[in-house]
């Protein structure tokens, strides 16, 4: 793009210098490059300044500063910059961004606020753009069976305790997950990651031809362990390869792309209109993401933290250190086994039974229900957001109990209302429950060394499934018993406060600390991490 303006004497300095904001710069007194050329205005003068990239998410990057005309009162001065992301696919929308960024530098050296807090080296924005591209496979297959089941129950007649025990009975299939994250502790995030994601669309459209409740149920069974094996993986491989400034950030866009999957099966959702059997439509639509799969399998990388863990020699560590490093796993994977526990407690039975509580207390169409988990959802992007910025700035703990604590109550307050104050209380509560995706998301991949980093969220993972079951069974058992939907989530609004409690004064603050601060056994003598790069990249 090429940026002409009338400069200052002073404005033209601060051009003629290198940049140090989404980009960081530095002289380039090479041959500029052909592309360059090519795009290059024509009439432009021999360039008086430029610059090439050391620093932020460009796979190539050259601007020139041209002096057209010189006046009394200032220059008439023509920037010409050519740029290439690294972030892979997603350019469509970051490429506009990054222009209004590039063409308006900050003086003061600030991230714009859709950025991460501390900028990305290439190649993080490439895997986190590949990452990305992994979570709208694994949001969709973890939503099919949610959105779904109301309709394929109807065909199955089978009733609402039915519903629960069967998204109870899915959830055990975790056990499958938990042995794969183990796998990926010895064999390597990318293998066990990339399966995964191919087995669950395979197995997930195996769901299209299910005969009854057993054969929906244990083909979901599998599909959903697939999927929740990948969000484990994918929030251990955003922690292992991008900044520490930047990793509830990461977390955030991860959220953000796998509830662009899950918004796919709601807009896919009306289909289910079309007739009895119409929903097996939404389980043959994984088969179009093999294709992607490949395109990601070639543009993924290992771990470098992995790669690193597996070729560091082993150290004769004294017995009372190696003591030391279990009993701190073990209090850090207490604490966030009872906070995942706690969580899903809640959050599992609010999202699952939404849809049959709009169907039966509120008489909504599957048209109905599509248009009122995208009103309520789409401005979750927001709380994201939000809450991965302000996390990886402010801080971790104070932002997740505010989030816990306010989406518990709008919550209940969602199910307790009908016309425009439940869509109200809903929007409400997706926003501060989105925020405290990327905290509590962050947590987990910040707390336990690399040799055990899948492994310790695997069984994290295994305690919230164990909270959603339990959960799930409260709520279906009282719901089906004649109890009302909000009073019975208020008496399990408990637990989300209790978790803000534990949050608040329990958990430990992990904001823009690098991971080998975090695990000291990661750290090797003499080694500053791949956090730490070089001052010239670093500014």
């Amino acid at each position: 793009m090429t940026c002409t303006e009338t400069c200052s004497p002073d404005e033209l300095q601060r051009l003629l210098r290198p940049r140090s904001d989404v980009v960081i710069e530095e002289s380039d007194l090479s041959v500029p490059d052909p592309s360059d050329l090519r795009h290059a205005p024509p009439e432009a003068p021999d360039p008086l300044a430029a610059f090439r990239a050391v620093g932020g998410p460009f796979r190539h990057y050259r601007r020139t500063v041209h002096i057209l005309e010189r006046h009394e009162a200032g220059s008439l001065v023509r920037q010409h910059i050519s740029y290439r992301l690294s972030v892979p696919v997603w350019g469509w929308f970051m490429t506009p961004l990054a222009n209004r960024e590039l063409r308006r530098p900050r003086q003061d050296g600030t991230q714009p606020v859709w950025a991460p807090a501390e900028r990305l080296d290439p190649r993080a924005g490439q895997v986190l753009g590949v990452l990305c591209l992994l979570a709208v496979v694994a949001g969709y297959l973890g939503t099919l069976l949610s959105q779904t089941i109301t309709f394929a129950f109807d065909e199955f007649d089978a009733g609402l305790a039915t519903q629960g025990n069967t998204l109870a009975a899915v959830r055990i299939g975790v056990l499958i997950a938990l042995a794969l994250v183990v796998l990926a502790d010895r064999r390597g995030r990318r293998p066990v990651l990339l399966f995964s994601a191919t087995a669950g669309c395979l197995i997930a459209a195996a769901g299209a031809v299910s005969v009854g409740v057993w054969s929906y149920g244990a083909s979901q069974m599998v599909s959903r362990s697939l999927s929740t094996a990948m969000f484990v993986l994918l929030i251990v491989v955003s922690a292992e390869e991008v900044p520490a400034g930047s990793r509830a950030y990461a977390v955030s866009v991860l959220t953000l792309a796998a509830g662009l999957g899950s918004g796919m099966v709601v807009w896919l959702l009306p289909l289910a209109d079309l007739g009895l059997r119409a929903w097996r439509i939404l389980f043959l639509a994984p088969l179009l993401a093999l294709p992607l799969l490949l395109f990601c399998a070639r543009r993924l990388p290992e771990s470098r933290r992995f790669e690193r863990d597996q070729t560091r020699p082993g150290s004769a560590a004294a017995p009372r250190p190696a003591a030391e490093r279990r009993a701190r796993r073990a209090r850090r994977l207490t604490l966030l086994g009872i906070g995942a526990l706690l969580f899903s407690m809640f959050s599992a039975p609010a999202s699952q039974f939404l849809n049959e509580f709009l169907r039966s207390e509120r008489a909504f169409s599957a048209s109905d229900i599509t248009v009122f988990q995208l009103s309520i959802n789409t401005p979750a992007a927001i709380g994201v957001l939000i809450g991965g910025r302000f996390s990886d700035v402010r801080g971790r703990r104070r932002i997740g109990a505010v989030g816990l604590t306010a989406a518990a109550v709008f919550i209940v307050l969602r199910y307790a209302q009908d016309g425009w104050p439940m869509w109200m209380w809903g929007v409400l509560a997706g926003i501060f429950g989105a925020a405290t995706v990327p905290v509590m998301g962050a947590f987990g991949g910040e707390l336990f060394g690399t040799s055990s980093r899948a492994r310790s969220n695997g069984q994290i993972t295994v305690l919230g499934v164990l909270g959603s079951v339990i959960g799930l069974q409260i709520v279906g058992r009282f719901t089906d018993a004649g109890g009302d939907f909000w009073q019975v989530f208020a008496m399990v609004g408990g637990a989300p406060l209790a978790l803000a409690l534990l949050v608040l004064f329990r958990f430990p603050e992990t904001a823009s600390r690098a991971l080998e601060d975090l695990n000291p056994e990661d750290q090797n003598p003499g080694d500053l991490g791949p956090e730490a790069p070089p001052s010239s990249v670093a500014g």
